[in-house]
This record gives C-alpha cells, structure tokens and sequence, in this order.
C-alpha cells in the first residue's frame, strides 16, 4: 500500500494507517510504502526505495491531483513490469497543469491501466471521468472516513496544548494538515474560522486552530494577522502529532473547507467521538454535521453559537462510526480486482 503516510496527519495518511489496521484485523498480508513522513510506532511501514519497484507484489496507491506526475511515471513502471495495481483517489480537482491535452492524455492512459480505481466520493468520478476519460466500469466509490484506529485512540495528548483552550467551558477546533492556497485563497478555510471568531463574544467559547505544514508563508502570516487581537482563539503551527485525543478533548469540530474531494474524515472522526461537528456545505457532508454557507464566517458563527448552548447544557450527539462497512468494501475491491486475470 503506497502513499503519503503520516507525519502530517492529514485525511489520506490517517486513511492509510486505519486501512492498514483493517487489513491486518481481517488478516490481510499488507506492507506500507511511505511517500510522505516516517511514521514511528508503527510497523510494516517504510520508505520507499528503488528495490520497491522491482517487487512484482501487487499495488494499492493512494493518491490525488497533486500526486498527477508521480501516478504517470509509477503506472509507466507498473505497465512494464506487469505489476498489478490499483488506485485510491482522494480528490481530482483541477490544475493548471490539466489545460494541456499532453497532460491529460498521459494521466488518462496511466489510471485506464489500472485493476480498479477507487474514487472516495462520487464527485471524484465524474471529474476523472471528464477531465481525463476515466472508464466508468473501472471505479467504484467508496468513501474514504474509515472508523479511528487503536494506534491513535492510545495516544497522548500531543505537548504545547495552551491551558486557556483546555479548561475553557467550550472548545472549539480546527485543523489543516497543510496550509495551501487553491485558486488563490486558503483551500481549508481557516480564515472563514477566524473572521467567524471575531464576531463571536461569548467568553466561554475558545477556538483552537492546529496547522501541521506551512507550504504557503504568506497564508499563514494573513492568518497569524487576523487572530492576533482575537482573545478566544489560539494559533498553533507545526504540529506533526496524532489529534485524535485533542479532538475527544474538543466539545465542537469544525471543517470550514472551500471544496475538497469527500465527505471529511475530520468531520467524521468527530462525529464517532460524539461531538458536535461544524461543515461548510462545499460538499456533501456526513450525516449529523451542522453546515454553514461557504466561505460566510457570519454563518459559521450563528452555527457555531447554537452548538456552544448545547454544549453547556451538556448536550452532544448520540457518538455514531460513519461508514462503518467502508474498510470492507475497499479490501473486497482491492482484493478481488488485484486477483483477476487481466493483463
């Protein structure tokens, strides 16, 4: 299984680790090949090296728009060698990059070479199937929030947690694995949550907002500005930690994403735990998130005030595991087209 493991612990490096624990639980033979961190604590994990793409074992990747140039020449390897694979993609929104046919036509023939595709939402179908001629009849969707692993339900609570956050009546929080731009503004939001704070006055709610990479400087400094006289939100940088237990320490979770390729495995994460959980309406979300307009901070406020009365009237959603048959289902789809006899 190939991807970007955490850290960061992004949506697709939480996937993998928790696919990872499925597979084993059910017994299934499987070795992680890392693109991304080295994650510690976790075996059968590695890097990968060049020997890997002389392996003829069988390949689940995971990947998305970002990933384009590494799924061309990986499925060029793949293609050569006859290596069976199959692929998991977690978004495929546009890049400048798609507008030329060159492009488009290499990335169309590398995931038309694929056993199956594996496409998280129905939404990532139908912009594979229309940006790059995807055959239908290889992808199946299945969503991608997989129920919290053991690994991280037993882990501590990561350090540098400020005391205002942890003691305050009702905490608020918010992530982003990467701080990116996508068509020039924050692709997570994370400035709809903080001009959303700024109108909200009650001192019992307190908001953290926990970043794991900077990949654009100036978003973060723009960010950095808007909290900065804001006294109920906090602002925290480079964290490359499990936030499982900082989420069952939440009250409310928020997702103020502009778009993404599904549902969220934040929002889902959430609501297992039994939180209130925040979504734009960018996308479909699971059911049980309280929405708000996208990119209206406004909105995010009033949905924001509503769920901090309940919380202190001690009042949180029955805990329910979104998609609790989606590990099975992609192990079925992952085992049974990696088995058939197309060449």
């Amino acid at each position: 299984m190939l991807g970007p493991y955490p850290p960061p612990y992004g949506g697709v490096a939480l996937h993998l680790v928790r696919l990872m624990e499925a597979c084993k639980q059910r017994g299934v033979l499987v070795t992680g090949l890392t693109l991304g961190g080295i994650p510690t604590a976790l075996p059968d994990i590695r890097r990968l090296h060049l020997f890997d793409l002389f392996n003829r074992a069988p390949v689940h990747y995971h990947t998305d728009e970002g990933n384009f140039k590494w799924m061309i020449l990986l499925s060029l390897w793949w293609r050569l060698f006859r290596i069976p694979f199959v692929v998991t993609v977690h978004s495929f929104r546009h890049r400048g990059e798609f507008s030329s046919p060159i492009v488009r036509r290499r990335l169309g023939r590398a995931y038309n070479s694929a056993r199956k595709i594996i496409a998280v939402s129905t939404q990532v179908k139908l912009e594979l199937q229309s940006r790059i001629g995807v055959s239908e009849s290889l992808i199946t969707v299945v969503k991608s929030a997989l129920p919290i692993s053991q690994w991280e339900k037993s882990a501590a609570m990561p350090d540098g947690i400020p005391h205002e956050w942890m003691a305050a009546p009702v905490r608020v929080l918010a992530n982003a694995a990467r701080l990116v731009r996508y068509e020039e503004k924050d692709l997570y939001g994370l400035d709809v949550a903080a001009r959303a704070f700024g109108q909200i006055a009650d001192p019992n709610v307190h908001c953290l907002i926990i970043i794991g990479d900077v990949i654009d400087v100036s978003l973060f400094d723009e960010l950095s500005a808007l909290v900065q006289d804001t006294s109920n939100i906090y602002l925290m940088n480079g964290v490359q930690e499990i936030l499982a237990p900082i989420v069952n320490h939440a009250h409310i979770v928020l997702r103020p994403t502009r778009t993404e390729g599904s549902e969220s495995l934040t929002l889902s994460e959430a609501l297992e735990l039994g939180k209130w959980a925040i979504g734009s309406d960018s996308v479909i979300r699971p059911k049980g998130t309280v929405l708000f307009r996208n990119e209206d901070p406004s909105d995010l406020a009033r949905a924001v005030r509503e769920c901090a009365v309940s919380v202190l009237q001690n009042q949180f959603p029955a805990p329910c595991i979104p998609n609790e048959d989606a590990a099975d289902s992609i192990i079925d789809v992952v085992l049974e087209a990696l088995s058939s006899d197309r060449r």
